[in-house]
């Protein structure tokens, strides 16, 4: 499998345990939403099957300004939405 791909996959996997750990917070906030990507991310870079290169091109970057306080999580404005952020948030809504 391409690394890229497979990276996506653990990702994707990773996602809904994290996810349910914060159920309780009731609304997806950006900050929680980048506290979560950090969590998913860490526990994906935990198995050692995937490099920081390759996790690192998953996230939200810092350049595409995603806000990290405590307004719900909208991505209407964003053009982009990061494979590990998408994620999170399709869990999110998913999951209620």
């Amino acid at each position: 499998m391409d690394p890229l791909f497979a990276a996506v996959a653990a990702v994707k996997d990773a996602v809904p345990a994290v996810v349910s750990r914060h159920r309780e917070a009731g609304v997806l906030t950006w900050a929680l939403l980048h506290q979560i990507e950090s969590e998913v991310l860490a526990e994906v870079a935990a198995t050692g099957a995937h490099s920081a290169r390759m996790l690192g091109l998953l996230r939200g970057q810092a350049a595409v300004n995603y806000p990290k306080d405590d307004r719900p999580v909208s991505f209407d404005e964003h053009e982009f939405v990061p494979p590990v952020l998408g994620a999170i948030d399709e869990a999110w809504r998913r999951v209620k």
